[in-house]
């Protein structure tokens, strides 16, 4: 997976939830209550997005363009169909 590559999500997936820029980079994300709608997004089965970056810390994450956002979800819950 690099930049500019088109993804959508593997076929045993129905929805991930992709995270804002500052919620990726909490510590500690799973203690963390959710609260603003801006914070997370759904990527539903069928949707494409656009691969921005690959986290440098992190090779499992990436930066995805999606709905006239950036977001960060799992390298894991996607695939590449372009």
């Amino acid at each position: 997976m690099k930049p500019g590559d088109v993804v959508c999500l593997r076929g045993d997936r129905i929805v991930v939830q992709l995270l804002n820029d500052s919620l990726e980079n909490k510590t500690n994300v799973r203690d963390r209550i959710v609260t603003e709608p801006d914070e997370v997004i759904p990527f539903r089965r069928g949707d494409v997005a656009t691969v921005i970056e690959i986290n440098k810390k992190n090779i499992a994450r990436v930066k995805v363009l999606y709905k006239s956002g950036v977001w960060w979800g799992n390298v894991s819950d996607m695939f590449v169909i372009e």
